[in-house]
């Protein structure tokens, strides 16, 4: 009996970690969680989840069944250095830039609601509203005084959109495949593009957009610098 006891115990607890590690990487009450049944402050009026970024039918991309409406690539100014020895830097983003869908919220001016989603839910058919909430959003988009309006001008932020190749600077981790790693981390981060020819460095390989375990939305934690040097050696 004691030994059926203690196999229950370990199977509930087996659950329970199982519940709770499912949970730290789910979407759900994050701040990219809109939904009118949001934990998050600023939410829109249908309870879908999904549909500000993901549509099944009529996509506006086929990667990752897009469902908005990316602002113009070239209206972007990037982070540049003469000291980068992985090139080119992009002046503007690239059009299959990965990049833009985290900019079609984060530039400040892309409406987070309707005017944005291409396809309206079904409980919603006039269009998806997002309340202003002082500090975050205001006419529809993120505030300008809000940390997370990163604007088009991206010069003073971590270069994006660009091409990493292998051994073009020592102080970078080792590219294999669509990864990038250094010892510091057990998985690489993701680079993208590579079925295209290239390997680029997107908002994407830091953060992870369903996955707020590490705020804000990071890969791994930065306790240490260890995002950082997951890329870095230093």
């Amino acid at each position: 009996m004691r030994s059926k006891a203690r196999i229950g115990l370990a199977m509930v607890l087996a659950m329970a970690i199982a519940g709770a590690a499912s949970a730290a990487t789910s979407i759900k009450d994050s701040k990219h969680d809109l939904s009118s049944g949001s934990a998050a402050t600023v939410k829109g009026n249908t309870d879908q989840i999904c549909v500000y970024c993901h549509t099944p039918h009529n996509a506006t991309q086929n990667i990752p069944l897009w469902n908005r409406n990316n602002p113009v690539a070239t209206g972007f100014t990037l982070y540049s250095s003469v000291s980068m020895q992985n090139t080119p830097v992009k002046n503007g983003f690239t059009t299959d830039s990965i990049s833009l869908f985290c900019m079609s919220c984060h530039d400040g001016s892309t409406a987070l609601g309707a005017a944005a989603v291409h396809n309206n839910p079904v409980d919603q058919p006039t269009g998806i509203t997002v309340a202003d909430v002082a500090g975050r959003t205001s006419a529809g988009h993120l505030d300008g005084a809000s940390k997370y309006n990163l604007t088009t001008n991206l010069a003073d932020d971590h270069p994006v959109n660009f091409l990493v190749t292998s051994g073009a600077d020592p102080n970078i981790g080792t590219v294999t495949g669509a990864t990038m790693k250094t010892g510091s981390v057990t998985n690489g981060f993701p680079l993208f593009k590579s079925g295209r020819g290239a390997t680029t460095l997107e908002c994407g390989s830091c953060h992870a957009v369903h996955d707020n375990t590490d705020p804000p939305f990071l890969r791994t934690t930065m306790a240490g610098s260890k995002l950082c040097l997951g890329c870095h050696i230093k």
